[in-house]
C-alpha cells in the first residue's frame, strides 16, 4: 500500500468508524448495509457500489468535477462542456439542503474515497480523489439537467426533426402500475416497479438495501453515484418513476448583431465564460468560449444561434426529495416529500400498507404566457417568453385512490393514467403538457377493461407485465401500415416477404417465426427514416413506400444469409446476456416486455442492450409485505464476481426473486458479512 492510500486509511478510520457499520450480502451478492446513523449507512453504501460497480460510479463522480473528457475522450468532454455551458458547475450544491441530506452525502463520499485508498491501483483518475459530498450532489444534478431536456435539445440542433418532446432522442421509457387491495383475488395493494434503463453503464440500476437505528430501511435502484435507491420500498410505502415526456425545455432563435442578442426593443451583450476542456488522447486542453442570455446558455448550430432553457438548472433539492420519500412512511409523508417540488421529469406511482394507490405527474412544466407562441424553436423572442416559474402542483396531473382501483404509466400522457371515469383533467390551459400515448399505454389502456367487474389475480398481473404485443388499434398500426400494406402485385420480388408480414399477430414471443423478419425490417427502416420505432411512432412519421420496400429487402437478405430462412424463431434472433451467458429472449423496443438492442451485421442477431431491466414487485396484504426483484445481468459488474452473470437466466424466464426487508432475517441467512476496510 502507497504512504498516501496509508495515510487516507489513517484519516477516514478517524472521521468513521467502519467497525459501525455492516455489510451483509445474500445469495444473489445483493448488498444491505446496516449503520447506526444514516450518514454511516450512507458511507457503507459508497463503499459497495466502489466493489460492485467502480468503473462507471467512478465515471459519474468524474462527470461532476468536469474531468469525464481526461477518461473517456470526446464522449466524456461532451458531459465536460454540459457541467459548464449550463452554469451548473458554478452552484452552491449545500445552500438548499438540510444538514441531514448533507451528512449522508459526506457518509457516501467518505466510503468511496475509502475504498479507493485501500485500493489505489483501481482508480481512473487519482486527481479526482478525495470525493466530496458536493460531487456527489453535482453530478446527480448534471444527470437529471440531460435528463429533463437539454442534452436531447443540443441533440436535435445537428438533426432535421425538432420532436416536442423531452427525452425523445435517448428514448427513455419505463412501466409502472399500482392495484388497490379492493381489486385484487388476495385483497392486497400491488406495486410493479419496472424502469427502462441501459442494462449496463453509467445510467445503469444497481440494487442495494440500506438501514439504520435512524429509521432507513430501503430497498431499490439507483445509479452508480447515487447516494441512495431513487426508486424501490421501505416496508410501509413504495414508487416508481416514468419518464415524463413533457416540453421541459424551450428553444430560442436569437437575433444576433456582433457580439448581442435581441432581448425585447433592447440589444444585450451576450455574458461570456473561457473554459478548457481536458481531452484523453490530445496533448493540450481545448479551449472554448461559452455565451449565456437572459432566456438561457446559447450555442450556434449551423450558423445560427439558440437559447436554451429550462427550469431546472438551478433546482439543487432533487436529493432532498428522494431522501425524504424513502424516510416515508404513509401518503400523507410522501405527498409532503413530494412538495418540495424538485424532480424535474418523472411521473411517479405510489401504493403503501393501507391500501392507498397513486400517480402524480409533478414536473418542471414552466409557466407559459398562453397568448404567445411557443413552436420549437421560437422565433423573435421576447421578455415574456422567459422561463420564470414552475406550473404550481395544486395545477399539475395527480390522481389519487381512484374508484376502479388501479392507475398506471407506461410513458404515455399522464392525461390516461386510470381508468376513464377517474382521470384528471388539467384546471387550465397547461402548454407544454405530455398529450400524446404510444403501444405500451395503448397495450395496456386494452388490458385494464378485460377485468371490469372482477378482480385481478398475481398471475394477471403478470401476464401484464410480460405482454409482448401491439395494440390492436393503435398508433404502431397506423405509423407502419405503409409497410404491412405493401402490394405484392407491385414488388413480386418481394411476395413471400409481404405476405409474411401480412401474417404476424402483433405478438413478438420467443417461438414466433414471422416476428424476426418484422423486427429486422424496423431495423433496416429506422436507418432509412433517421429515427427508432417509438420515434416514428410518437411523432406519427409514415415511411414512405420506397422507404419501406427498401428496408423489407434488406431485412429478407440478412435473414437468408445468416439464418438460412425468412423463418427463425424470434429468440434465435434477439438474445440477452454477457460474460458467456446468452439466452433467447422474446418482445421488442414497445412491448410492454420491453427489449431494447443493438444490431450485429456480421452475425445478424439483434443483442439486447436496454429495456427491461431491474424490476419490482411489491405487495402488501393479509400476510405482510412481500417483495420480489430480478436484475438483467446479476449484482456485479465486475466480470471477476460469479453474481455477474447468475440472474441472466431466471431474468429472461420471467422469474423473480423473493427479497426481504427484515433485518433478523438478513443476519441470519446473508453468505457474507464483513465491515468496509476490513478484509473479509
Amino acid at each position: 500500500m502507497s504512504v498516501l492510500a496509508a495515510f487516507f486509511l489513517v484519516l477516514w478510520g478517524q472521521l468513521w468508524d467502519p467497525a459501525r457499520i455492516t455489510i451483509y450480502r445474500d445469495s444473489l451478492g445483493v448488498a444491505h448495509v446496516w449503520a447506526p446513523t444514516d450518514a454511516e449507512a450512507a458511507y457503507g453504501l459508497g463503499w459497495v457500489q466502489a466493489e460492485d460497480v467502480g468503473l462507471p460510479l467512478q465515471e459519474n463522480l468524474l462527470a461532476s468535477r468536469g474531468l469525464l473528457g481526461k477518461v473517456l475522450g470526446k464522449e466524456g468532454a461532451l458531459w465536460d462542456y454540459l457541467l459548464h455551458w449550463t452554469g451548473l458547475d458554478t452552484l452552491d450544491m449545500r445552500r438548499e439542503v438540510s444538514p441531514e441530506l448533507w451528512r449522508v452525502l459526506e457518509g457516501f463520499a467518505a466510503g468511496v474515497n475509502a475504498y479507493y485508498a485501500a485500493h489505489p491501483e483501481k482508480r481512473l483518475l487519482p486527481e479526482a480523489f478525495p470525493v466530496r459530498a458536493e460531487d456527489v450532489a453535482r453530478g446527480a444534478h448534471l444527470i437529471l439537467n440531460v435528463m429533463a431536456g437539454v442534452g436531447q435539445a443540443l441533440a436535435w440542433s445537428r438533426q432535421k426533426y425538432f420532436p416536442d418532446l423531452a427525452g425523445l432522442i435517448e428514448g427513455y421509457g419505463s412501466n409502472a402500475w399500482a392495484v388497490a387491495p379492493h381489486r385484487s383475488i388476495d385483497q392486497a395493494t400491488y406495486l410493479l416497479i419496472n424502469s427502462h434503463q441501459p442494462l449496463e453503464g453509467r445510467f445503469a440500476w444497481y440494487e442495494v438495501h440500506v438501514g439504520s437505528a435512524e429509521g432507513w430501511n430501503l430497498l431499490g435502484g439507483t445509479f452508480p453515484g447515487g447516494p441512495f435507491p431513487f426508486v424501490g420500498c421501505n416496508p410501509s410505502v413504495g414508487w416508481a418513476h416514468t419518464f415524463a415526456y413533457h416540453q421541459l425545455t424551450d428553444v430560442y432563435a436569437l437575433e444576433v448583431r456582433g457580439r448581442r442578442y435581441r432581448f425585447g426593443d433592447t440589444w444585450l451583450p451576450f455574458t461570456t465564460r473561457r473554459i478548457r476542456l481536458q481531452v484523453k488522447g490530445l496533448p493540450f486542453a481545448v479551449r472554448r468560449t461559452l455565451r449565456g442570455t437572459l432566456f438561457g446558455p446559447a450555442l450556434r448550430v449551423r450558423g445560427r444561434w439558440y437559447a436554451f432553457a429550462q427550469l431546472t438548472y438551478t433546482e439543487t433539492r432533487a436529493l432532498e426529495e428522494w431522501y425524504r420519500m424513502g424516510k416515508a412512511r404513509n401518503l400523507t409523508a410522501f405527498r409532503e416529500a413530494l412538495s418540495l417540488h424538485a424532480l424535474p421529469t418523472f411521473n411517479t406511482v405510489y401504493a403503501d400498507e393501507e391500501g392507498h394507490i397513486a400517480l402524480f405527474s409533478y414536473v418542471h412544466l414552466p409557466q407559459r404566457d398562453t397568448l404567445l407562441s411557443w413552436s420549437l424553436p421560437v422565433e423573435r423572442p421576447t421578455p415574456r417568453h422567459q422561463l420564470k416559474e414552475k406550473v404550481p402542483l395544486t395545477d399539475l396531473p395527480a390522481v389519487v385512490d381512484p374508484p376502479c382501483g388501479y392507475v398506471y404509466n407506461t410513458n404515455q400522457t399522464p392525461l390516461q393514467g386510470t381508468c376513464p371515469e377517474a382521470r384528471w383533467h388539467p384546471p387550465r390551459r397547461l402548454i407544454g403538457l405530455q398529450r400524446f400515448t404510444y403501444n405500451r399505454g395503448e397495450r395496456l389502456a386494452e388490458l385494464w377493461p378485460r377485468y371490469d367487474g372482477r378482480p385481478f389475480s398475481w398471475e394477471d398481473l403478470r401476464a401484464f407485465k410480460h405482454d409482448r404485443c401491439v395494440a390492436t388499434e393503435g398508433s404502431y398500426r397506423r405509423v407502419f401500415a405503409p409497410l404491412f400494406s405493401l402490394d405484392p402485385s407491385r414488388h413480386p420480388h418481394l411476395a413471400e416477404p409481404i405476405h409474411a408480414l401480412k401474417r404476424w399477430s402483433g405478438c413478438a414471443e420467443p417461438h414466433d417465426t414471422l416476428t424476426a423478419l418484422v423486427m429486422l425490417t424496423h431495423v433496416f427502416l429506422s436507418q432509412a427514416m433517421g429515427l427508432s420505432l417509438p420515434q416514428a411512432t410518437i411523432l406519427g412519421y409514415q415511411p414512405t413506400e420506397k422507404e419501406a420496400v427498401k428496408a423489407l429487402v434488406r431485412a429478407t437478405r440478412a435473414l437468408r444469409k445468416h439464418y438460412g430462412t425468412l423463418y427463425p424463431r424470434w429468440d434465435a434472433v434477439l438474445r440477452h446476456g454477457r460474460g458467456g451467458v446468452e439466452v433467447g429472449v422474446g418482445g421488442f423496443w414497445e412491448s410492454l416486455e420491453a427489449r431494447h438492442w443493438k444490431y450485429n451485421a456480421q452475425t445478424g442477431h439483434l443483442h439486447v442492450t436496454g429495456g427491461d431491466g431491474l424490476y419490482y414487485w411489491i405487495k402488501w396484504g393479509p400476510q405482510g409485505q412481500e417483495v420480489w426483484s430480478i436484475q438483467p445481468y446479476g449484482a456485479s459488474h465486475d466480470p471477476t464476481s460469479p453474481h455477474y452473470t447468475d440472474q441472466i437466466r431466471p431474468f429472461a424466464a420471467g422469474q423473480v426473486f423473493r427479497r426481504t426487508l427484515d433485518w433478523e432475517t438478513i443476519r441470519r441467512t446473508a453468505e457474507r458479512t464483513y465491515h468496509p476496510s476490513i478484509t473479509p
